[in-house]
């Protein structure tokens, strides 16, 4: 089995390692996290990020980001691209108990949760979590990390850009473009264009402000 390390030790982690043993292709040999110390689910805490380039010299080539995107989406980039430099490999994880077409294309160190669909001919970014229960439907585009929360459902043709959060149980209509740095709020209907850097809410989904 393939050697794998996990970054953060929260929430987000446990679904990553439920995932992860929901297949027999990877073995996790632990966790870094700030807490340096301690378990997760059975798995140990080896210490803090200090240690990652020790972890990848000792023959360990794969990595995947446990930490979570709600409330700084961009801390998932910034060490993405740090455990890139070191050397990792990111893979695409994929629970057993969701659907992906054949058709469709998964970026490196994606996730895809337990019930969620993927349709032909989507395409999905690196870095992205298409969480619990949501719905890519075909021909779909989402930019690279853009996190779908669960029960989300995005009709056909629908474009995403890149560091957006889809908030739980939003709907987006068929063919509409939602922009890079977007917030759409949870349990939003989107039925026109959302430009970029913005938090949008409501049914339908309304401009509420402007990101910095």
């Amino acid at each position: 089995m393939k050697k794998i390390v996990l970054i953060g030790a929260g929430g987000h982690c446990k679904v990553i390692i439920d995932i992860i043993k929901s297949t027999d292709e990877y073995k996790i040999i632990g966790i870094i996290d700030i807490k340096a110390s301690g378990e997760l689910l059975d798995i140990p805490i080896m210490g803090n990020d200090a240690i990652l380039q020790g972890v990848y010299d000792s023959g360990v080539d794969y990595a995947f980001i446990g930490i979570g995107a709600l409330y700084d989406i961009n801390m998932r980039n910034i060490i993405y691209s740090k455990l890139k430099s070191i050397g990792f490999k990111l893979p695409v994880l994929i629970h057993k108990d969701s659907i992906i077409s054949p058709y469709a294309h998964v970026g490196d160190g994606t996730c895809i949760m337990a019930g969620a669909i993927v349709n032909a001919g989507a395409h999905i970014g690196e870095n992205c979590i298409i969480n619990t229960g949501s719905v890519i439907e075909h021909d779909c585009k989402i930019g690279n990390n853009t996190h779908v929360s669960p029960n989300a459902a995005l009709s056909g043709g629908t474009k995403i850009g890149c560091n957006t959060h889809i908030g739980i149980g939003s709907s987006i209509i068929q063919g509409v473009t939602i922009g890079d740095n977007v917030t759409i709020g949870a349990g939003s209907v989107v039925i026109e264009n959302i430009p970029d850097n913005v938090v949008s809410v409501g049914v339908p989904s309304k401009i509420i402000k402007t990101k910095k």
